[in-house]
């Protein structure tokens, strides 16, 4: 965080490190980067961004090939005073549900 607003970074495998406003690592990066990058992030405040986290994570996980996940949210915006911090209970809690109630949704579609 410095005085234009919080500031993301990601250090690739090569050294190189660049700016984000939201980015993704590990398996299912391609497809989370796609969904990240249909987000208007710069207009949409932390708690809007947190549900939008979960529902793309919820989304990415493979029930069939992938182990069970705990999701752990964290952030840093005006809500966390600049700083780094794991997000509150309630709003965590409430963005996993959003995220299990779409990811329900989108399978009931496929039925």
């Amino acid at each position: 965080m410095d005085s234009t607003g919080p500031k993301l970074y990601m250090v690739e495998p090569s050294g190189l490190y660049w700016g984000y406003h939201g980015t993704a690592i590990g398996k299912g990066r391609q497809v989370a980067k796609t969904e990240i990058e249909k987000l208007n992030l710069e207009e949409m405040t932390c708690r809007e961004a947190v549900k939008h986290a979960a529902r793309i994570i919820y989304n990415v996980h493979d029930d069939a090939k992938d182990k069970e996940f705990e999701l752990e949210l964290s952030w840093v915006c005006e809500e966390s005073k600049g700083f780094h911090q794991i997000v509150p209970k309630e709003i965590a809690d409430e963005a996993e549900a959003l995220a299990k109630a779409a990811l329900n949704d989108d399978d009931d579609m496929d039925d």
